[in-house]
């Protein structure tokens, strides 16, 4: 866990130096508008977003080697985000939303879910007038944060060779189930509009699901057995940098870091995403995304029953660190 801290410390400070960097000229000809005194092109909002769609499909007849006869994978990628500048106040929203399904012939063409996540984020700061000529709180504003994440539809663990009937059919999550709702308080701190920083001491989680999905030994996704709600306190920290490599290729990451004051303080949770949109042609493009979380109150997908006792009980290699890789080749709108 402390090398998982110390790696992610690190990162923090690398986005940070390389933001500083990108953004150094930018800020000596934009000082006078971030200072709010002058300059009214800053004003107003800011937006950009990347929607990916790709199409896999694969066929095989009489093929010597093996293989499914007949497959198919959609994916869908989608990452934006608006910000409006006016006088001393900002606002600031994401939205991130990814859904992938795979089809082939073994299963009879039963769509199995691949990708799956909805991730939306508001921010409301005001920058009080007394910090317009300070070095570094001229870039920082008192901040509002909420942030809702969640699903689309119905997750299983396919490993499981008895999924289908997982809490009689319902899988192990769903659409708001698990919901995860983070209100905060705090600081943001941004240089420029390719880098920012947010620091909460105090941020509240809540974590809805429903009861049939919790109804495991150890409960799920930091909610206990058989309950429908959770709830923690601590201090939140998330930063995200954004960059184009060159001309036809982005990247985009984010760090999310959150200690629960409530218990095992710790056992900091992390999130870490990564997306790499690249523009082949004027309508086609490829995106790759790697995220890694890590939360100690949310065990890995249970795949062994190791004492014989009916209920799934071992966690897979990577024990609580859950690591997803997707990449999408297809249709590329970028505005």
């Amino acid at each position: 866990m402390k090398k998982l801290l110390l790696l992610f410390t690190l990162s923090i400070f690398t986005m940070a130096a390389m933001a500083q960097e990108e953004g150094s000229e930018a800020n000596k000809s934009l000082s006078k508008s971030l200072e709010r005194k002058t300059d009214a092109k800053t004003e107003g909002w800011t937006k950009q977003g990347i929607l990916n769609v790709g199409l896999n499909q694969g066929s095989l007849q009489n093929w010597a080697a093996g293989g499914e006869r007949a497959s198919m994978a959609l994916n869908g990628v989608f990452n934006g985000f608006a910000t409006r500048i006016k006088g001393n106040t900002m606002w600031e929203n994401t939205l991130d939303m990814f859904y992938g399904l795979n089809y082939v012939t073994s299963n009879n063409f039963e769509p199995r879910k691949i990708d799956d996540r909805i991730d939306f984020s508001s921010r409301y700061g005001v920058q009080p007038k007394s910090w317009t000529n300070k070095k570094v709180l001229k870039h920082t504003y008192l901040t509002g944060l909420a942030r809702v994440q969640t699903q689309f539809s119905k997750g299983y663990n396919y490993d499981d060779a008895n999924f289908k009937t997982t809490n009689n059919g319902d899988g192990i999550s769903n659409f708001l189930s698990p919901m995860y709702v983070t209100l905060a308080l705090g600081a943001n701190y941004r240089p420029n509009n390719n880098f920012s920083v947010f620091f909460s001491p105090a941020a509240a989680r809540l974590i809805f699901a429903s009861d049939v999905h919790t109804q495991g030994q150890f409960g799920a996704f930091g909610i206990d057995q058989g309950e429908t709600f959770a709830f923690q306190f601590g201090a939140y920290l998330t930063a995200n940098y954004n960059t184009k490599l060159t001309k036809n290729i982005d990247y985009r990451t984010r760090l999310d870091l959150y200690s629960n004051y409530l218990k095992d303080p710790q056992n900091v949770d992390i999130l870490w995403d990564n997306l790499l949109a690249m523009k082949i042609g004027k309508y086609i493009g490829a995106s790759l995304g790697v995220t890694m979380v890590y939360d100690h109150d949310v065990r890995g997908q249970l795949v062994e029953d190791t004492d014989n006792n009916g209920i799934n009980d071992a966690v897979g290699a990577l024990g609580w660190t859950q690591l997803k890789q997707v990449l999408n080749v297809g249709l590329q709108y970028k505005f």
